[in-house]
């Protein structure tokens, strides 16, 4: 039978190791500087474009489009959600998007469903802050190619072009316009977290 005095040190003596063990335990890595360059779509932004004419069809003329975008860091600062909403060729539109970065095939990606189902994939890369972005479109069973490029024209604003075709040497120009940050993401989530 164990003493009081022998059971309180044998319980402050236990503590004591717990507390040592996760004092020498190793802090998980925080995001790199690859991950980090994700924050150019953090924010809310209005976006405006247009179809370029005929491409919805023989003689069809450029449509306009309309979105607005939030998007803020999670999982820790590793990836970024983005909820868009908007107008296109008169239907309303309305989408989720994940972005991240794996440091393993060191690719950014981009996974994206909206309120049709139409479910886009794509990997990313940052080339002199002109980001391209290259994948697929699914949709109502048809698979489309598309390339899509973001480049800064100022801090808070952007140009984009998105290019489609049935493979990757018959895409074409599809729809061009700018995109501007109207507020910056929430300040507790404006950066990556460190640890």
């Amino acid at each position: 039978m164990l003493r009081p005095t022998s059971f309180l040190a044998s319980l402050i003596a236990f503590l004591s190791c717990t507390v040592c063990v996760k004092a020498q335990a190793p802090t998980p890595p925080g995001p790199g500087p690859e991950v980090r360059k994700l924050e150019i779509v953090v924010g809310k932004f209005t976006n405006e474009g247009a179809t370029i004419a005929g491409t919805m069809g023989p003689n069809s003329p450029a449509q306009k489009g309309i979105s607005t975008e939030d998007c803020r860091w999670v999982a820790g600062g590793f990836s970024v959600l983005c909820n868009i909403t908007g107008k296109f060729v008169g239907r309303k539109v309305s989408t989720v998007a994940l972005l991240y970065y794996d440091s393993s095939s060191k690719v950014y990606h981009y996974v994206s469903i909206d309120n049709g189902g139409e479910v886009q994939t794509s990997t990313g890369s940052v080339n002199n802050n002109i980001w391209t972005w290259a994948g697929e479109n699914s949709w109502g069973g048809t698979v489309t190619r598309t390339r899509y490029t973001m480049k800064p024209i100022s801090k808070d604003s952007f140009e984009h072009t998105l290019e489609s075709g049935d493979s990757e040497s018959s895409m074409k120009p599809f729809m061009s316009g700018k995109k501007a940050r109207v507020t910056a993401a929430n300040s507790s989530m404006s950066k990556p977290a460190s640890r």
